[in-house]
C-alpha cells in the first residue's frame, strides 16, 4: 500500500519564501560590514594623518588611500592646521597648535551588481590632536630649545 504525503509542495513554497529573505540578509550584512570597515579605515587614516602632519613628516596620503581601497579612488586625505594651543603651564612657550587629519570617502557600490541602486557611501572622519614637532626647524622646537637652554644656563650660574 502506497502512502502519499499531503504536503508535497510545502517545502517548495517555504524555499520560495525564505530564499529572498536570506539573500537580503546576506546583502545587508555585506553592505553593513563593508561600510564599517571603510569607516574604521578612515578613522585610522585620519589619526595617522594628524600625527604625520603635526610632526612635519613627508606625505604618505597616496599610500594610505591605496590601502583603504584599491586604486584610492574616491578617497581624499588632507591635513589641516589650526590655532596655537597651550599644552604646558604659563612659563613654558606655547606650542605650534592643534593638527587635524581629515579623510573623506565616497564609495559607489559597483561590486554589488544586483544592488546598483544603493546610495553612495559617504563618510568623513576628522581627528584633531595636539601634536607638536620639537625639532630645531619648527617654531615650537626653537622656543622649547631656547627655553631649555635658558634653564640649563641658570642652573650652571647657580
Amino acid at each position: 500500500m502506497t502512502r502519499y504525503s499531503q504536503n508535497k509542495g510545502q517545502s517548495l513554497v517555504e524555499v520560495a519564501i525564505l530564499l529572498p529573505v536570506l539573500l537580503l540578509l546576506l546583502a545587508g550584512g555585506y553592505v553593513c560590514c563593508r561600510s564599517a570597515f571603510l569607516v574604521s579605515a578612515a578613522e585610522t587614516a585620519a589619526r595617522t594623518e594628524a600625527l604625520r602632519s603635526g610632526r612635519r613628516q613627508p606625505g604618505i596620503e597616496k599610500m594610505m588611500s591605496d590601502s583603504i581601497m584599491a586604486g584610492g579612488d574616491g578617497i581624499t586625505i588632507r591635513p589641516e592646521d589650526s590655532d596655537r594651543s597651550r599644552l604646558l603651564p604659563s612659563p613654558f612657550p606655547s606650542m605650534t597648535g592643534r593638527t587635524k587629519g581629515i579623510v573623506e570617502i565616497r564609495k559607489p557600490w559597483t561590486e554589488a551588481g544586483f544592488a546598483s541602486n544603493l546610495p553612495e557611501l559617504q563618510a568623513v572622519r576628522a581627528v584633531e590632536a595636539s601634536v607638536d614637532c620639537w625639532d630645531k626647524g619648527s617654531a615650537s622646537g626653537k622656543k622649547v630649545n631656547g627655553f631649555v637652554r635658558g634653564i640649563v644656563a641658570t642652573g650652571i650660574l647657580r
